[in-house]
């Protein structure tokens, strides 16, 4: 069989408008039209274009997806089309805890010969990068809690992991350790002793802040925000309504804007969820919270993980989790059950140095499942 011919030129537009078009088409097709030929691969492959294809793909609501983990088989689903789950080649096992993901990357922690390591990967594009954490057991006579988080830095095109350890006794009572893409490596940097992170990993990702749920020094829940772009965190008191009268809240990135979900319940089968929107101005340290909308519901629901392109994921236990869209009051069954991790997802294009293909784990698993294809291989 004679090898295919490389097209090295076609005919075509302006490169600008070109890019236009192709921003419009979906990463799948757009791997297929770099291999086309030269031109096509320069154009897809430019930063300009991999940020223009982000942002028409992210700010439209008919490409959001839900990266939904349950322990065993991971799957993808397509806000749009819920019944239909997407099986991912992943760059591990299953066995692995999802921090948070952004503009089409996912970071997540695995481990691996006992060894913990951080992943970066685009299921998109087929591509990940590990990485060892700084310290991998920091100062090991000193119990301490750890708390993780991933962001991106606009100004410098930089994505970023955060961990923060703090010790029970001893000094210093924390450590802020942060690891750059740009100059793949970990450094320390200052820390704000008046707030405790509540949770072992960030709550929500807004493009260019991280935002952790966490407790002041008097006690008192506040909103936690990670700012990369000077490497510090800002203390955000919750509206006084959220605390004196929501039974639990939770925070979600909504179409690129911090929101807070605020559930009630009047009666054991009705539900009230406020929705709270954030405006902060960093430069001047101050923020203004305001109500968004307030939608009820004619059923209970035992937890909920946010709005996701306008969409609620609710568990009725012990009934199936399920999308509710707030507007409509339409409900999709997920398909999904246990679901331990939740986060909104959309592809993108975006690489970062030291990416490297995911081997066919899909291809192996299905070898090993089938005793005949097993023995001949």
């Amino acid at each position: 069989m004679k090898k295919a011919r490389r097209i090295t030129d076609i005919p075509c537009l302006h490169d600008e408008i070109l890019g236009v078009i192709f921003s419009r088409l979906p990463v799948k097709t757009l791997l297929r039209l770099k291999s086309l030929c030269e031109s096509y691969c320069d154009l897809i492959s430019s930063p300009w274009f991999i940020t223009l294809h982000r942002k028409r793909f992210s700010s439209d609501p008919d490409n959001h997806c839900i990266f939904v983990q349950t322990g065993k088989i991971n799957r993808l689903i397509r806000i749009q089309n819920p019944s239909n789950l997407i099986k991912l080649n992943e760059p591990c096992t299953t066995n692995y805890t999802v921090i948070g993901s952004i503009n089409g990357l996912i970071c997540l922690v695995t481990s691996i010969a006992s060894r913990q390591l951080i992943c970066l990967w685009n299921p998109s594009i087929n591509q990940y990068k590990m990485f060892p954490m700084h310290n991998e057991n920091p100062q090991e006579t000193r119990k301490c809690d750890i708390s993780m988080g991933f962001g991106y830095e606009k100004g410098s095109d930089d994505y970023k992991v955060i961990r923060v350890l703090r010790y029970k006794t001893g000094w210093p009572l924390t450590i802020v350790e942060i690891y750059s893409t740009n100059s793949d490596s970990w450094k320390e940097v200052k820390y704000d002793s008046r707030v405790k992170l509540n949770t072992c990993f960030c709550n929500v990702i807004v493009e260019g802040l991280t935002y952790w749920i966490a407790k002041d020094l008097d006690g008192s829940t506040v909103l936690a925000s990670f700012v990369w772009s000077i490497e510090k965190f800002f203390i955000i008191p919750l509206p006084e309504e959220v605390i004196t009268k929501s039974q639990t809240f939770a925070a979600t990135n909504y179409h690129g804007s911090f929101q807070l979900l605020a559930y009630s319940s009047p009666s054991k089968f009705k539900a009230c969820v406020d929705v709270w929107e954030i405006e902060l101005d960093i430069s001047a340290e101050d923020y203004e919270w305001k109500k968004k909308n307030t939608f009820h519901t004619d059923f209970g629901f035992s937890m909920h993980w946010g709005l996701t392109g306008g969409d609620i994921v609710v568990e009725n236990a012990p009934n199936m989790p399920f999308l509710f869209n707030v507007t409509t009051k339409q409900t999709w069954e997920m398909g999904i059950n246990p679901i331990l991790t939740l986060s909104n997802y959309t592809e993108s294009l975006v690489s970062i140095n030291g990416f490297r293909r995911v081997r066919n784990q899909l291809k192996r698993r299905r070898k090993a499942s089938n005793p005949v294809r097993a023995r001949l291989s």
